[in-house]
């Protein structure tokens, strides 16, 4: 200890005679380290870490396929067969999703997103309530008694953590409800880790076993699965169950139906692993260009420090302890540089969850913990040993009377060390091809992609969400009342352009089909129903979100409950059951055969609902005033559009007084503009192009302060050779070519390696672009020629300086 103290402090007084050296070096380190701890701790949280349930490897999500539904839902009937399945399952259990519902009380109005579940799904993943109890199997029937279970953040946030909440009535849309149990706390259901909002109230699903609907569906599941059994096993058992519902007649065969199962935590962490991965290689080049960048540095500061290396050596000095200062002074070097990398890695990661994609699942469980802090502690270590064992070794290794010589001569190293350093920069520019290229890949792709019609105009459009109580709104007609209402006065208020209701907002909320009937379409006994998207909506609608009418007219006020019934149709639902044909007047029916026909009344452009790259699908709108009319009941969750002449967010005070006139225990939640729905539709593409592009600018960064730092200094080290040939007559422009043919051989040679090796490995960005191929010739084309105007531009800095050289000076110094 006496000894490492006796080098630190060495080390210490050295390294403050070079202030600007250490600068650069601490913050190249700190740029690298701190990027690297960042998508560490992402990569941690998502991938890593386990989830909370118990034995999570054995747990499985079951899903449904047919025709058109490459994933989605399962019926009630569906899942009650697949509970029997006891020879691949220890126990199944499903939840639904229950949108959202108001929480009355004497803590105010809330809206809050609600879920239905089985009893038994705390069990099937193996936690326990933090407190009070699960539901039990009586109250898992229909008409069970009216109880909830509460999540650990409501009840902390709402209730105050306090266990009399447990027992409490509270009212959940108007109807009291007790409250029986809080979820575990970090409890999520398997498919809330890749969204931001979570359920705070949990209800009984309530199946009815003896009657179970087999055509809606509506529901996951997961399974525990038997011990040695894989999600593959049970995907076999699936298939073997379909066929007998074939046989049965239970599905048609043209509906393709079949069932599969996937493995929870690939369902958790899928859609996010491979951009991670990307991410993580992204990093791990970047900080392969720091170490590469520290330790040519370093090289060639080595070379002009050996005749002081030499002189220690000649007085007695070891080359054991020479390496091990050379160590101390790398190792501090990086301790420090770990040091500002982790604060650099703290606000990146706030700034990563913010702008993160709800795709990236566990984005509430990302912080700077202690395995981070060790992880940045192994980085410190590593890099340090890394890059400073390289020139360590390489002064070392030169004879003692070579080192007197060389460095009396102050020449900038021998052949060997020249060799080193210029692997290092051809290092360097293969690495920053390989980032830059990978980033403007992602670019062209993010371009592409808002090159992209939604197929509506997103500007100066607000968006809200309201859903109405049952117990103040009993009726169908007080529900569409109030939404007529309200839209009216929306609509006079100053600044609005148009305004309207909509059951469902494009690309904020995916949605599924429902079947329909085409008259004079009659159904062949092996087909299956048609099917479209469903919306329902109310004047103004269309029009406030300036949706392109393509013939026909909209749905207006004069689309009564019990006028004409009517229907608009999009053009994929023209294309697909009309071909050829005009569909004005044409009658459609929803659903069974006791529904009323309607007639086609308009045709609207196509919008993409569930993703801008997803293929827009076949869709129909209902006047939301006869919507009763085929589904039986009035919709009450609506969303509510409203385009204006400025600032759509100034109209939201007034939107919420006339709200509040009619209702003042109504909650407004989902606020957004069109525009925000829209760039969190490319939030997963903006991500990916904004780390990338990061990392692109500071590999170009690293390597052109890479280059500049090993020409200058070789040219400072060579001041006495470019002296003595411009005294013999070189002329200024000879030397600078000099200087820039030895700087830009290597950068040319890293160039071409790097698009060689970006060539290669290009092919894992192909999921990930939208209409760009992996190798596209535009972004090969023009990115290595950025990369030698910067590296020319590097050079070109200390080639000048070095044609400026003052000759009387050096000859007068020998």
């Amino acid at each position: 200890m006496r000894q490492f103290i006796l080098d630190l402090k060495l080390v210490i007084r050295s390294l403050s005679r070079r202030p600007g050296f250490c600068a650069v070096v601490i913050l190249t380190l700190a740029l690298g380290i701190g990027a690297t701890s960042a998508i560490f701790s992402v990569v941690n949280a998502v991938l890593l870490k386990p989830l909370p349930y118990r034995s999570p490897e054995q747990l499985t999500l079951i899903w449904s396929r047919w025709i058109n539904f490459d994933k989605t839902w399962l019926s009630e009937a569906e899942f009650l067969d697949y509970e029997r399945l006891s020879r691949v399952f220890t126990g199944a259990s499903a939840w639904g999703d229950n949108g959202e519902v108001a929480l009355t009380g004497a803590e105010g109005p809330e809206s809050v997103p609600a879920m239905q579940m089985t009893a038994n799904l705390l069990d099937i993943v193996g936690m326990t309530p933090a407190a009070g109890r699960s539901f039990s199997a009586a109250e898992d029937i229909p008409n069970g008694p009216p109880v909830v279970m509460i999540t650990y953040e409501l009840w902390q946030r709402r209730f105050g953590g306090t266990p009399s909440a447990v027992g409490k009535i509270i009212d959940i849309d108007g109807t009291p409800e007790q409250v029986v149990g809080v979820m575990p706390k970090g409890f999520r259901f398997p498919l809330e880790f890749q969204s931001r909002i979570v359920a705070g109230v949990i209800q009984p699903l309530q199946i009815n076993r003896s009657a179970p609907v087999r055509g809606s569906h509506g529901l996951y599941a997961v399974a525990r699965m038997q011990p040695g059994v894989t999600a593959a096993a049970v995907t076999d058992e699936l298939h073997a169950l379909v066929r007998r519902w074939e046989e049965q007649k239970l599905y048609p065969p043209d509906m393709h139906f079949t069932a599969f199962a996937t493995p929870l935590i690939q369902e958790v962490t899928g859609s996010a692993r491979k951009a991670l991965v990307v991410l993580g290689v992204a990093v791990a080049l970047l900080l392969l260009l720091t170490c590469a960048n520290v330790a040519n540095l370093i090289l060639a500061r080595a070379d002009g420090r050996t005749r002081e290396v030499a002189v220690r050596a000649a007085l007695g000095a070891g080359w054991r302890e020479i390496l091990r200062l050379a160590l101390t002074e790398s190792l501090l070097l990086s301790t420090i540089g770990a040091a500002a990398g982790l604060g650099l890695a703290w606000a990146g990661v706030h700034l990563l969850v913010s702008q993160a994609p709800t795709t990236i699942p566990r984005l509430a469980e990302v912080s700077v913990n202690l395995p981070v802090l060790g992880f940045t502690l192994l980085l410190a270590v590593v890099t340090g040993i890394g890059f400073g064992m390289i020139p360590a070794f390489s002064v070392s290794s030169i004879p003692l009377s070579q080192a007197l010589r060389e460095g009396s001569r102050g020449q900038s190293g021998g052949p060997g060390q020249r060799r080193g350093r210029t692997l290092l920069v051809v290092a360097e520019m293969g690495l920053a091809v390989l980032l830059v290229i990978g980033a403007g890949l992602t670019v062209r792709s993010l371009i592409k992609l808002m090159d992209i019609d939604p197929g509506f105009d997103a500007r100066n459009t607000l968006s809200l969400h309201l859903s109405l109580p049952r117990r103040e709104y009993p009726t169908d007609a007080s529900v569409v009342a109030f939404y007529q209402e309200l839209g009216t006065e929306v609509k006079e208020l100053p600044g609005v352009v148009a305004a309207g209701f909509v059951r469902l907002l494009p690309l904020a909320t995916e949605m599924g089909d429902a079947g329909v009937q085409v008259e004079e379409r009659p159904r062949g006994p092996n087909e299956t129903n048609l099917s479209a998207d469903w919306q329902t909506v109310t004047p103004g609608w269309l029009e406030a979100m300036r949706i392109k009418l393509i013939r026909g007219r909209v749905i207006d006020s004069t689309d009564t409950q019990d006028g004409a019934q009517v229907i608009m149709i999009n053009e994929a639902f023209a294309r697909e059951y009309f071909p050829g044909e005009d569909p004005l007047g044409k009658r459609i029916r929803m659903g069974q055969d006791s529904t009323p026909w309607r007639a086609v009344v308009g045709v609207v452009g196509d919008v993409h609902h569930n993703g801008l790259t997803t293929p827009v699908k076949r869709a129909f709108f209902v006047p939301h005033t006869q919507w009763a009319n085929s589904w039986g009941t009035a919709r009450r969750s609506m969303t509510l559009t409203v385009r204006t002449r400025d600032d759509p967010q100034s109209i939201l005070p007034a939107i919420t007084a006339a709200v509040h006139r009619r209702d003042p225990n109504l909650t407004i939640s989902q606020i957004a503009t069109l525009d925000q729905v829209v760039t969190d539709a490319t939030r997963e593409q903006r991500f990916t192009m904004a780390l990338m592009s990061g990392f692109a600018i500071l590999a170009l960064v690293l390597a052109a302060v890479g280059i500049y730092g090993v020409i200058s200094y070789a040219v400072n080290q060579r001041t006495r050779e470019i002296g003595i040939r411009l005294a013999l007559g070189a002329e200024a422009s000879g030397v600078r070519m000099l200087v820039l043919r030895q700087g830009m051989m290597p950068a040319v040679i890293g160039v071409g390696v790097g698009v060689a090796l970006a060539a290669l490995l290009s092919g894992f960005l192909r999921s990930m672009l939208y209409e760009i191929a992996p190798i596209d010739p535009v972004t090969f084309g023009t990115i290595p020629l950025l990369l030698l105007a910067v590296a020319a531009g590097a050079v070109l800095i200390p080639a000048v300086r070095a044609s400026r050289v003052e000759v009387t000076e050096i000859l007068k110094g020998e």
